[in-house]
């Protein structure tokens, strides 16, 4: 049995999934083989998962913090979820984003999501007031499974994710995803959740296949048989396996293996 994980947007979603990539997935799963999405959305991805009639047996979400099963009576129902304790790093976090690089972050709370931006600190109707990330407040958020923002431009995005890391290294992983950042607690990133499910399913790590496109997936490249699809980063390029030009010629690489 193999796994094969890819990432979502830019990898197994460039501007749609096309027939003949459907088509690999369906035989690749037949053969008795787990495929599955893992990406920086949050628990969500589900509904765009159903809304594409997309047929997967998992998602790792939240980079990796959330597995959601995807097939069968249990579908829709999250099978494993990190909660991590604020510790003070969101309103820090929100403070340092807001006014250093004016864009706002978002936290979420397994499937509870709320949005900051230390512009707008009494809240308004898109943004929640800052007073709900206070220790004493009574309706105050104490801990998240993930929080993300982005940049202007990539390397800005770059230089908050190296920020945050810096002063909250001990509490999260901050990992940039072109201009966006993905901000899971401390010891999770996609690599660590391929790792756990791999284990879960009883699949041998070297039977374990990771597709993606940028940064945020190098620790599954990396830790694994890491295949690149040809639009990737030159970096993620580098650490990967092999460079292809979609999910079915992933996949018809498997399958040679036997």
């Amino acid at each position: 049995m193999y796994i094969l994980a890819s990432d979502y947007d830019g990898t197994l979603n460039r501007g749609g999934i096309s027939e003949p990539v459907r088509e690999a997935i369906a035989s690749f799963r037949a053969a008795g083989n787990l495929f599955g999405i893992v990406t920086g959305r949050d628990y969500w991805m589900y509904d765009t998962v159903v809304r594409e009639n997309l047929s997967i047996d998992f998602i790792l979400a939240m980079s990796g913090a959330m597995l959601i099963a995807t097939d069968g009576p249990r579908a829709g129902e999250i099978l494993r979820v990190e909660r991590q304790d604020d510790n003070g790093c969101m309103r820090w976090i929100v403070e340092h984003v807001g006014n250093r690089y004016g864009t706002q972050v978002s936290t979420a709370l397994v499937r509870d999501r709320v949005t900051f931006h230390a512009k707008v600190p009494e809240g308004n109707e898109k943004y929640a007031p800052l007073s709900r990330l206070d220790a004493d407040s009574p309706d105050g958020i104490r801990a998240f499974t993930q929080m993300n923002t982005y940049c202007e431009t990539d390397e800005l995005a770059r230089r908050c994710a190296a920020e945050i890391n810096e002063r909250w290294g001990d509490t999260v992983n901050a990992l940039q995803n072109g201009c966006c950042i993905d901000i899971p607690p401390v010891g999770i990133d996609k690599g660590e959740g391929v790792a756990r499910y791999a284990k879960m399913m009883g699949v041998p790590f070297d039977n374990v296949y990771c597709a993606g496109d940028h940064m945020n997936d190098y620790s599954m490249i990396a830790r694994f048989h890491g295949l690149a699809v040809e639009n990737a980063v030159p970096e993620l390029k580098a650490a990967a396996e092999g460079v292809f030009p979609d999910i079915a010629a992933m996949i018809r690489f498997i399958m040679s293996r036997g």
